[in-house]
């Protein structure tokens, strides 16, 4: 699994905010790409605005941006491709629309990424069975083109505006992404789509995540993780609204179920914007921390399947919830703690040692840490020799013990 995030970049100076990425250790990155698509009622627009931001200067504009990551040795691991504002007149365009898509593609010859994220406009998804059979053959239309240049395209799930509310739109459903993707897959006869989901959308939209991406299953290539106030679509780092109501413990436990190894794009563009551009950077790394956590906590199960033999460090709630989860699947020879007090009781079915006993393991024991006190005991293990160190959290269990232990120190 790999970890990437929104570019928070200048495209007409790019190098100052590749470089503050390169420098906070994100090596990836995902471009949303930019049009001007005229409205009908912008007949007097500028023609400067139209010129420097009309379909056909997609690939101009966004040449530098691909040189400088080029030179910082960052990927461009996916592109987004332009969204059509609800306002613009369908048949005008729909020529636009085809326009952006092939310089989109170009750009993604350019950088070498495989995926083009797309999303239909509101007015080619509307109920009637004619919007539907022009989204259809638009989205046909763009895969042919897509396989020309080697790349895969995305749907994702979208929300519609509805009297200034937004509600479930296009692939807002599990069930219904998961037919239109088997359909065009297979009227076009290989695999041209695939599904990325925007966690931040099935927030507005109050979807179940959990299974939303169980359902989803194979067809998930890429999610975007982002958080707002489940009613304005905005972009907030994750974990950084108060009063959230994110699933997060069901997108944890949902990419675990389908043992996910896609694309983690995090998207923290509102809580950036929201800073001075002098206190931006000191936020990519912290967007990188959240992204490894997340990869972190998807990934744990697959990494106790790479143990082949394991002891744990801590005898109190964390092993408790080991035991509960995994105790079976993945059982450990014993475990140790610092209180000398639990030394040689029994504590879930395994005996609890001193820490020193792990010197004598055999090299290709690893040593699991059951803790909150990661980088102390990781420390500690350090300090002792030994080097096969993996590590468990409970927060995002299938199940946990809700009652605490309370010892005595």
């Amino acid at each position: 699994m790999n970890v990437s995030c929104q570019s928070i970049i200048n495209m007409d100076r790019p190098w100052q905010g590749i470089t503050d990425l390169k420098n906070a250790g994100f090596d990836r990155i995902f471009l949303s790409i930019y049009v001007k698509f005229p409205e009908l009622s912008e007949k007097a627009m500028e023609e400067k605005l139209l010129r420097k931001y009309s379909p056909e200067t997609v690939r101009e504009r966004y040449e530098t941006v691909i040189d400088k990551c080029r030179e910082n040795n960052i990927q461009i691991v996916f592109l987004k491709a332009p969204v059509v504002p609800p306002k613009a007149d369908r048949y005008a365009i729909l020529p636009m629309m085809e326009t952006s898509i092939t310089q989109s593609l170009e750009l993604c010859r350019r950088t070498g990424c495989e995926f083009l994220l797309i999303e239909l406009p509101i007015q080619l998804v509307e109920n009637s069975g004619e919007e539907e059979q022009a989204a259809h053959d638009y989205l046909v239309s763009a895969a042919v083109k897509a396989h020309q240049y080697g790349v895969m395209l995305l749907l994702k799930n979208q929300a519609r505006n509805v009297g200034g509310h937004l509600i479930r739109g296009f692939c807002a459903e599990a069930v219904e992404a998961v037919e239109w993707i088997d359909m065009l897959n297979s009227q076009i006869g290989y695999e041209a789509f695939g599904f990325c989901v925007d966690i931040g959308i099935c927030n507005i939209c109050g979807n179940d995540v959990q299974t939303f991406i169980n359902i989803l299953g194979k067809h998930l290539r890429t999610v975007i993780l982002r958080e707002n106030d489940g009613r304005k679509d905005v972009s907030m780092l994750p974990f950084s609204y108060a009063d959230s109501e994110t699933d997060w413990l069901g997108a944890i436990r949902g990419l675990r179920d389908i043992s996910f190894d896609g694309e983690l794009a995090v998207d923290f563009s509102s809580t950036c914007s929201s800073f001075s551009p002098i206190l931006r950077p000191v936020l990519y790394p912290l967007a990188r921390q959240t992204a490894e956590y997340f990869k972190w906590q998807i990934e744990m199960e697959n990494n106790l399947k790479n143990y082949k033999k394991l002891v744990l460090f801590g005898a109190g709630n964390m092993c408790r919830n080991y035991m509960k989860c995994y105790g079976e699947k993945y059982p450990p020879l014993f475990t140790c703690d610092n209180n000398p007090k639990l030394w040689g009781t029994m504590f879930e079915g395994l005996e609890v040692k001193n820490p020193e006993v792990l010197k004598e393991l055999p090299r290709d024991y690893c040593v699991v840490i059951c803790n909150i006190y990661y980088r102390e005991i990781e420390a500690q293990l350090r300090e002792m020799g030994i080097e096969n160190i993996g590590y468990f959290n409970d927060e995002y269990m299938p199940s946990f013990y809700f009652d605490r232990l309370d010892r005595e120190e």
